[in-house]
């Protein structure tokens, strides 16, 4: 497993008899386009879990926050009809709100955050190890 550090929208959040334990999530790759304005170009999908050893909260996280996820990523493999599906599971040890869906606000938010397009988020900071998450280039894309 590797270590992650990475901010999301909540697409879904699983509950059960013991209360939330899991939240399906979606972090948006945003780049400006000609007109200089943030498109998502990508989403990465993952499943946030917690343990009940971890004492990490899920409680009171719904549909449409914003949250920052530290944790261990696993990829796991499901066969379904004949075919094979990769899922993204995050183990986290610390989930922290940033914005809230409602309209109360529960942390730092990231500058034109909700302008335009609901998924830009220009400024984010890249999934540790991994694919760069929003902002931090200039107009031209190192790749």
């Amino acid at each position: 497993m590797a270590k992650i550090e990475f901010d999301a929208f909540v697409e879904d959040a699983l509950t059960g008899d013991s209360g939330t334990w899991a939240l399906k999530t979606a972090e948006p790759h945003s780049r400006k386009d000609e007109n200089g304005k943030w498109q998502t170009v990508a989403r990465t999908f993952r499943t946030v879990k917690v343990s009940r050893e971890s004492g990490v909260s899920l409680s009171g996280i719904a549909k449409g926050d914003r949250v920052r996820v530290h944790g261990a990523e696993k990829t796991e493999a499901r066969e379904y009809e004949g075919k094979k599906y990769y899922d993204l599971i995050v183990w986290a040890d610390r989930v922290e709100p940033l914005e809230r869906s409602q309209g109360g606000q529960s942390g730092p938010q990231t500058p034109n955050a909700g302008a335009g397009d609901p998924w830009a988020t220009p400024g984010a900071p890249a999934a540790s190890g991994g694919v760069a998450g929003g902002g931090g280039y200039d107009d031209d894309m190192p790749f």
